[in-house]
């Protein structure tokens, strides 16, 4: 069997963070990436931007400040325009949503696979690739900033657009955040991280508040911004629709001043969400340094502000604050002298490709008992493909994360998805994605002897009808006459459509049913599950095989087939925890209700957190992946720096008969009051070839063993913890202190 392994997959064995010399304590800072510019070159766009702003009239200021809204009428068919000043030589900047490629309006983009599988690669290096992927787009079609940088953290596992953003560990969101911040910004294009902050649920999501200690806040939900804050500097931090703690985020003090540009020392713009801004002199005030309009109420508009000015109410420096900050920026990244001029030639082949290489790397093998996978395409002779509209499309989330007009096209439209009372059509045109190679077709390629026949659904029907029962009988009775039976199921989620009402599988209601049905007919099915959240699986002691594939991006038929046949090995692990039960989750609540002002009442127990502080086992754990190949992990040293720092050595050997990619990771429990049994500390990706053994080092820094003391307001190291090293977050295979 031959096995392609993605060649960005790390080979080197350092991982995480080294920190300073010195005293444990708030200097810890997360070293900058590879690309970030130099404080020479920092410096000299400071003095640049200053300059500028000391030429800028009032007016120009104020047009700097404040986007121009309307999908349909910004260049470009993006969702945000800022005019330049052409006597001064700054260009017009236009920005697009980008979390899974771009979210133009009016030009074909490539649609990549959703950026919870990328975490699920915990591959630094894919992250980074995909970051610049996406941007070199961007900038072909006219555009000089993305808005692809979600990290909210999955406390909430039912939550819309949970395939948005980055699993629920602060530090694997943070550190694959920050790579992708790299990439976008290596391509002149500036990078958003978002949603900053506490924006972890759909549900009532423009007025909710939610609640959450501080504590809390700087060890888990501040912490994948300020990792990627700092590591990548990024050009913008985008603020929430929520209140936290009372006020809401784009005008809350403490989140935009305290911590993010005082004890951060972040020196790029705060920009709304659309619709996120609440006031004029007090967003500003409180850090706010540019409204995007909705094309409603809006508050940052040059009459406001220039009102706000002549009643004392917000400074002139404060103004040329928020401007410089944005020249800044611009010219920083390299948007300034080389903006993106639009019309360009883009590469979708080349794009299309490298989608099939996210996917291969992202999808987690759940399941395989008796090594059912992978698939020997001379050993069958029936195969029978069923359900989830796997002879045409893939599923996509739903919003602005999605693309608008995909380059491989959509069929079906939205009919039928329904969550709550809304239908999301208006975000959500094309849930359905084309392939150019189904998936049907991508089996049939690999296995060109064998008769593979497809069951389940009708391209004619409402994209989401339930099968109805002369369907699941179809279905069954083909999978009882095939070899194998592969059964394609979806759970449909995205932004503003509210969050799931439980992990179920819904639209259609009945695939468990479809999934059951199959299994009864044939003992070797396998299930492919199309998600951005966890599922809950009843089916999933009656099935051979299970393989999350998450949203696959336009690759996807290819990428599914590959994995499933062996020409590439699985490596993804878990970014998020899957529960057996929706009421194992920490955020259930009386009868699974949400919230409206969610209160963060686990605290620290967010995630695996919750089910190992609380003893509850869970489906498949954080951290979790299986292999066509077996790896073993011994010869465990911990040995103490002066500076605080742990260095974790071991090694890793493939045993298996097979190349493959392992992902160990390195735990710490920390012993301070609160703290929950471990929290992940650095982790690394390593390809082997069969019977290599590798050399793993690990550092682990004086601030990721450390607690946010609330009676100092700063971090506190705490010495003294126990390492574990595993495979995932519960499969620990050496251990010490």
């Amino acid at each position: 069997m031959q096995i392609k392994l993605w060649p960005v997959v790390a080979l080197a064995a350092t991982v995480c963070v080294v920190a300073r010399a010195g005293a444990p304590d708030s200097s810890f800072d997360f070293p900058p990436t590879a690309t970030v510019m130099n404080a020479f070159d920092s410096a000299t766009a400071h003095r640049r931007a200053h300059s500028l702003v000391s030429k800028m009239t009032l007016s120009e200021k104020l047009q700097f400040i404040h986007s121009e809204y309307a999908m349909s009428s910004v260049p470009g068919g993006g969702a945000g325009y800022i005019q330049g000043v052409p006597r001064l030589g700054i260009p017009d900047l236009n920005m697009v949503d980008s979390s899974t490629g771009s979210g133009s309006t009016s030009q074909p983009s490539t649609t990549f696979p959703s950026t919870i599988g990328v975490a699920a690669s915990w591959d630094r290096g894919l992250s980074s690739a995909f970051g610049k992927r996406i941007a070199i787009e961007l900038r072909e079609q006219g555009f000089g900033m993305g808005l692809g940088g979600g990290t909210n953290l999955a406390r909430e596992p039912r939550a819309g657009r949970l395939f948005e953003f980055l699993g629920e560990d602060p530090l694997l969101a943070g550190q694959m955040l920050a790579e992708r911040t790299d990439g976008t910004q290596s391509q002149k294009v500036i990078a958003t991280i978002k949603h900053f902050a506490g924006n972890e649920q759909e549900y009532n999501r423009m007025g909710g508040n939610s609640q959450i200690d501080e504590r809390t806040l700087r060890e888990i939900y501040l912490l994948p911004f300020e990792i990627a804050a700092k590591r990548a500097q990024p050009g913008s931090v985008m603020c929430s629709y929520n209140e936290l703690n009372g006020t809401y985020a784009c005008e809350n003090s403490h989140l935009l001043s305290d911590v993010l540009k005082n004890d951060w020392h972040f020196e790029g713009q705060v920009q709304s969400d659309w619709g996120a801004t609440h006031s004029t002199a007090n967003a500003i005030n409180a850090g706010l340094d540019e409204e995007e309009d909705v094309g409603s109420t809006v508050y940052l508009t040059p009459a406001a502000v220039q009102q706000a000015i002549a009643n004392g109410s917000v400074s002139t420096a404060r103004l040329d604050d928020m401007v410089e900050r944005k020249l800044y920026v611009m010219i920083r990244t390299g948007v300034m002298d080389n903006p993106p001029k639009g019309g360009g030639t883009i590469d979708f082949a080349g794009a299309n490709a490298f989608a099939q290489a996210v996917e291969e790397q992202s999808m987690v093998l759940l399941k395989n008992d008796s090594n059912q996978l992978p698939l020997s395409a001379a050993s069958l002779s029936r195969i029978a493909v069923i359900g989830a509209h796997a002879d045409a499309a893939v599923l996509t989330g739903g919003g602005s994360g999605n693309t608008r007009d995909p380059v491989t096209g959509a069929f079906a439209g939205c009919g039928g998805l329904t969550f709550g009372t809304s239908t999301g059509c208006g975000w959500w045109t094309n849930p359905w994605l084309k392939l150019n190679t189904p998936i049907v077709a991508a089996i049939q390629a690999l296995a060109p002897s064998a008769q593979v026949s497809f069951a389940g659904n009708s391209d004619q029907q409402s994209p989401f009808s339930a099968y109805t029962q002369q369907q699941i009988q179809q279905a069954a009775a083909l999978a009882a006459r095939s070899d194998v039976a592969i059964v394609f199921v979806a759970q449909p989620a995205g932004e503003d459509f509210g969050d799931l009402q439980s992990l179920e599988l819904a639209n259609p209601s009945n695939q468990d049913a479809l999934v059951e049905a199959v299994a009864s007919a044939n003992p070797r099915t396998i299930v492919v599950v199309e998600s951005g959240n966890p599922v809950l699986m009843p089916w999933k002691d009656s099935v051979a095989a299970i393989v999350e594939a998450w949203y696959p991006g336009e690759g996807g038929g290819n990428a599914i087939a590959n994995v499933l046949f062996g020409k590439v090995n699985p490596s993804g692990k878990l970014p998020v925890t899957f529960p057996v039960h929706d009421q194992d989750t920490p955020t259930w609540g009386q009868n699974g209700t949400y919230e409206a002002n969610p209160v963060y009442a686990e605290k620290l127990d967010m995630g695996y957190r919750w089910y190992d502080a609380k003893n509850i086992a869970p489906m498949f754990e954080f951290g979790y992946g299986l292999s066509y190949t077996h790896f073993s992990y011994s010869g465990l040293s911990v040995a103490h720096r002066p500076d605080g720092a742990l260095d974790v050595s071991f090694t890793v050997r493939n045993d298996g008969r097979v190349a493959g990619a392992e992902v160990p990771q390195v735990y710490l429990g920390v012993p301070y009051s609160g703290e929950p049994p471990r929290r992940l500390v650095g982790w690394e990706k390593v390809a082997m070839n069969p019977g290599e053994t590798r050399h793993v080092r690990i550092t682990v820094t004086p601030r990721m063993q450390s607690v946010w003391d609330t009676s100092r307001n700063g971090w506190r190291y705490v010495a003294g913890g126990t390492v574990y090293v595993g495979a995932s977050s519960r499969d620990i295979r050496l251990q010490g202190s």
